[in-house]
């Protein structure tokens, strides 16, 4: 008997999509396949990335790129630029967004800003290299992305 399934593969659906398609910029297209292989390397993250709903600008002033996240409840719409309507804002320049990423996860799932990236990254947000806009209220919001950011996994447990 033949399977009429059989022969065909799997399509895995993206996690990520790009509001403007092919032209999505390199930075828009680094930031989401950042995001998406973090969720996908780390199922563990996968709870924060479905239950997030927020639109997350991040703008380097090096490059005077910004891009949006757009958070919908398990999947990630990226558009280029800032667009209108953001919960956070995050303002810094390339080497600082990148280092968010590194950022670790400790204690109850909460990013450590004790050791020395975390003191860092502080640092930085106290002397303006760091700016994030809508901060005040949207705390949780902040610990989910910077959880998605975050390649490190320690502690990152439930």
């Amino acid at each position: 008997m033949h399977d009429a399934g059989a022969g065909q593969v799997a399509r895995r659906v993206s996690l990520v999509e790009y509001a403007e398609g092919e032209n999505a910029s390199p930075f828009a297209q680094m930031l989401g396949g950042l995001i998406e292989a973090n969720v996908d390397a780390r199922p563990e993250k996968r709870a924060d990335f479905d239950s997030l709903k927020a639109r997350v600008g991040v703008f380097v002033t090096d490059i005077d790129e910004g891009v949006t996240l757009e958070f919908l409840g398990g999947r990630l719409l990226v558009h280029n630029g800032l667009q209108p309507g953001r919960d956070l804002t995050i303002r810094a320049d390339a080497d600082t967004v990148m280092q968010l990423s590194n950022v670790k996860i400790g204690f109850a799932r909460m990013p450590n800003y004790m050791d020395a990236t975390g003191r860092e990254v502080v640092a930085k947000m106290l002397r303006g290299r760091l700016k994030i806009d809508g901060l005040l209220g949207n705390l949780t919001t902040l610990n989910q992305v910077t959880r998605l950011f975050s390649v490190q996994g320690g502690g990152y447990s439930r």
